[in-house]
């Protein structure tokens, strides 16, 4: 095994410390490595649902305007360096390598023992702060008001849609989840709320208000108008208005994740952000984003998403009736982790699927797929192949030129099964590495 291999393998011995949710901790290993944070100007984004879209296409955006930007998204898909961005490409091998043991030593000597995502998230403001970004799109993982990212004080925080996930940290309601995601909303620093649900915006804009935050909300501050099918909406906001812009992703759900971006950017134009219309058009036509409604093959059509919990298989489900026809009816992979509520899952989408094959992704907490048997077989035929890779060669082996088959159920299953999909098309990684 190599050094990169050895110390990638020590880096996620890390999770074996589950999560700590104390700001102080960042906070004292940002210091020793000289606040970092300080040195870059951030957007800050926080929701349940599309806020990795969101920030992929603020950067892309970004970077059409010429801006030298960073990226920061989790979880990745195939590899660690994918989280962690500049300019479009992610952190080269040997950078990744050299700024791990750099990190590692500085913490082993201070006695300070992070969890793997406050390490990455180290590793992220360092990056991000020595390669000079003039703007950095930063994700929180999980939440917002306890996420590791929440030390970074932003130019602009950015509230996503709301819904049920990762209850048993956030809450129960989505007053409380509301809550902890508005956690990232600062003092002074401008909010775009994107979320509809009436607790959650009623939580979000009183935060808002008690921080003195100004406020650019979905309905009231900016709307669109979607042309679906058509990849196309048009964006009316407080000072600019779009008409016909092209969206390089597929799905009605992506046309709301671009409205929130263009008015995050109408918000940065606000602050002097030097940010045209058609930077903008060119950003939002060519955002790269795998893994959500993903064609990775056209005959027999094959899609791979990360539709995860109730409310992205929702999303799912309409933009297959929009893009794929009502009357379609794939067939499905399936396999999801034992967190999630997969009999819910399982109700929304064996209605809608010709058949389901079973299977079980290996990273994290991966539901056994035979628990779900029951669950789909009451909508739809089920059956169990556990190796990913073979359930897709079987499913595919079956396909006819104009069948459809459908991977999704978990992050986790379609970074695992993706490297088979890129190796047939003669590919190694989703983005450009650093320096290559």
């Amino acid at each position: 095994m190599d050094q990169l291999a050895k110390t990638i393998d020590w880096l996620y011995s890390l999770e074996s410390r589950g999560e700590i949710y104390k700001l102080e901790r960042m906070d004292a290993a940002l210091e020793l490595i000289g606040n970092p944070h300080r040195r870059i100007r951030a957007v800050h984004i926080a929701g349940t649902k599309g806020k990795g879209s969101v920030a992929a296409m603020l950067d892309s955006c970004l970077r059409a305007a010429g801006y030298r930007t960073g990226l920061y998204t989790k979880p990745h898909l195939m590899n660690l360096a994918e989280r962690t961005r500049v300019s479009g490409a992610e952190i080269g091998a040997a950078q990744m390598l050299d700024y791990i043991e750099r990190l590692r030593a500085i913490y082993d000597h201070a006695g300070l023992a992070l969890t793997f995502f406050e390490f990455t998230v180290a590793m992220m403001f360092l990056y991000f702060a020595d390669a000079g970004v003039e703007c950095a799109v930063v994700e929180t993982g999980l939440g917002g008001r306890l996420d590791s990212t929440n030390v970074v004080t932003p130019i602009l925080s950015v509230i996503t849609p709301i819904g049920f996930d990762h209850m048993e940290y956030l809450g129960h309601t989505i007053a409380a989840i509301a809550g902890e995601k508005g956690g990232i909303i600062k003092s002074d620093v401008p909010v775009v709320i994107g979320a509809r649900d009436p607790d959650a915006r009623l939580v979000l804009t009183s935060l808002a208000a008690q921080r003195r935050s100004a406020v650019r909300l979905i309905d009231r501050d900016f709307s669109y108008r979607s042309h679906a099918p058509a990849h196309r909406l048009d964006y009316h906001g407080l000072g600019l208005e779009i008409r016909d812009l092209e969206i390089g992703l597929a799905g009605p759900f992506q046309h709301e994740n671009a409205a929130i971006a263009v008015a995050s950017l109408e918000a940065l134009r606000a602050q002097g952000w030097r940010i045209d219309e058609d930077a903008i058009r060119r950003g939002i036509r060519e955002v790269c984003w795998p893994g959500r409604f993903d064609v990775v093959s056209k005959r027999p059509l094959v899609i791979l998403d990360c539709a995860h919990n109730e409310m992205s298989i929702a999303a799912l489900l309409e933009t297959m009736s929009v893009e794929l026809g009502p009357g379609v009816k794939p067939r499905l992979i399936f396999g999801c982790q034992s967190a999630k509520e997969w009999p819910t899952m399982a109700a929304m989408l064996g209605r809608r699927v010709r058949d389901v094959t079973l299977t079980r992704a290996q990273p994290k907490s991966p539901l056994e797929p035979e628990e779900l048997v029951a669950h789909f077989a009451a909508h739809c035929p089920a059956r169990v192949e556990r190796d990913p890779i073979r359930a897709i060669e079987r499913v595919i082996s079956e396909l006819a030129p104009d069948d459809v088959a459908l991977i999704t159920g978990s992050v986790y299953l379609i970074g695992e099964v993706y490297p088979y999909f890129l190796t047939r098309e003669g590919r190694i990684g989703l983005f450009a590495e650093a320096g290559a």
